[in-house]
């Protein structure tokens, strides 16, 4: 109502202004009056709800505030696997009768999957990763008789195979062969008994001295198997050999050489040397004086030829 009021007054106002400028130049009409705001009671028209496809702008961001992080994208989707198929194994002891374990027993497992392998020190043999399916194992050791069996392994488990094997049958070992009885034993040879004798080595020389020969050999004493003898040397001996007799000799006069199986050596006075039987020697005189020597032969009888 108060609006209205005013309204009236200002048009009258504008009315008696015109009425009063006839003639006189026109001033210039004075602006339109605002139109008056709607009374207080007046209700304002509810605002359209917008579209559903109006997307609303963000709201801005705080000053001073730090720009937000982009959203995440999702991570792609996996597809799972296919499951593979699962192997299995076997867990292997072998025992005896008696409930003792048995190592050393070989195993030969056929089937989907080949294995071998042989029992440890407690009877245990494991055989993993092997494919499901029927197998064919086979026992076999130097101390059990061979023994096979059939299980089925299932993917995903063990199988327990427990097995008792027998003792193989020892066989008993081949009779000694008979032992031939050994010869009889050969009598040894053996010359006749000599006499107790005692006698003077440079009488002996001066009753048999060499003289000018080559060589002279004599006999001082004959006694089963021992044969002494004194041994004068002028010239090179021919070489001996004794295979079943041992010889000794001493020089008891003069000077020489020994040849003993090829390889020669000095010999001086009251020189000894001993040849064993087989060996092969002789003697040469060295110097002015007759080599002479004592010569003691064991081994054989005395009185064979020599």
């Amino acid at each position: 109502m108060r609006n209205a009021l005013l309204l009236s007054l200002v048009l009258a106002a504008a009315a008696s202004t015109t009425a009063r400028g006839e003639g006189a130049p026109q001033a210039q009409p004075a602006p339109a009056p605002k139109p008056a705001a709607p009374p207080a009671t007046t209700q304002k028209p509810a605002p359209a709800t917008p579209p559903a496809t109006t997307a609303k702008p963000p709201a801005p961001a705080p000053a001073g505030a730090a720009p937000a992080a982009p959203a995440a994208a999702p991570p792609p989707v996996r597809r799972a696997p296919a499951p593979a198929s699962a192997r299995g194994g076997m867990a292997i002891t072998v025992t005896d009768a008696t409930g003792a374990t048995i190592p050393g027993v070989r195993i030969a497992a056929e089937g989907p999957t080949q294995r071998g392998g042989e029992t440890n020190g407690g009877g245990q043999a494991n055989f993993p990763g092997l494919q499901g399916g029927v197998y064919r194992l086979r026992f076999d050791g130097d101390a059990v008789v061979s023994f096979e069996k059939e299980v089925t392994v299932r993917g995903g488990q063990v199988l327990a195979v427990d097995v008792m094997l027998n003792p193989a049958k020892k066989e008993a070992p081949p009779p000694p062969a008979p032992v031939a009885a050994p010869p009889p034993p050969v009598a040894a040879k053996t010359g006749p008994a000599g006499q107790p004798l005692q006698v003077n080595i440079p009488n002996v020389l001066e009753a048999d001295f060499v003289g000018k020969n080559p060589r002279r050999e004599s006999l001082l004493a004959c006694s089963g198997n021992t044969r002494s003898s004194m041994l004068q040397v002028n010239q090179p001996t021919p070489e001996r050999m004794y295979s079943d007799a041992d010889v000794a000799y001493y020089v008891i006069g003069g000077e020489g050489t020994l040849k003993l199986n090829g390889k020669e050596t000095k010999l001086a006075l009251n020189d000894f040397v001993s040849i064993p039987r087989g060996g092969s020697h002789s003697f040469e005189r060295r110097g002015g004086r007759t080599l002479v020597l004592l010569s003691v032969l064991g081994g054989e009888p005395c009185d064979a030829p020599k």
